[in-house]
């Protein structure tokens, strides 16, 4: 299962905390109203996303070491969902380092994005006008 799963209308602070070896995300923060902190924690070797936000959540996320998880290290999706993505270590994941796709918004600054297997940021063409992305090493 997940190692961290909210729903709607939740509230999250998570802080200097270590998720690892999940068999889908690390972290899933979902739903209307849902909001989530994150700051100084270790995300890896999850099957599916390190971080994951969805269905209209929206997550800060802050000094975050994501390695290593089988998909995305984040994953930010549809219509409504926001997340702030700064200053964080998002590298050797399957797939991306950051996956904003389905109308999703998000700020993406001064993160490591290297050594992701395919790309460092990934952003879905109906999000391009959603996505400030500066200051990241790719």
């Amino acid at each position: 299962g997940y190692g961290v799963f909210t729903a709607d209308q939740s509230t999250l602070w998570m802080e200097g905390n270590t998720v690892t070896g999940h068999q889908l995300s690390g972290v899933n923060v979902q739903g209307e109203g849902s909001r989530a902190t994150l700051l100084d924690n270790v995300v890896c070797e999850c099957k599916a996303n390190g971080f994951m936000a969805c269905a209209q959540a929206q997550i800060y996320m802050e000094r975050n070491m994501v390695s290593e998880n089988g998909d995305a290290g984040v994953s930010v999706c549809d219509s409504g969902t926001q997340a702030v993505v700064k200053s964080n270590t998002i590298t050797k994941n399957g797939l991306v380092g950051v996956y904003v796709f389905d109308d999703a918004s998000a700020v993406v600054e001064d993160n490591d994005l290297r050594e992701n297997a395919h790309l460092a940021l990934s952003v879905h063409k109906d999000c391009v006008a959603n996505v400030v992305s500066h200051g990241n090493m790719a």
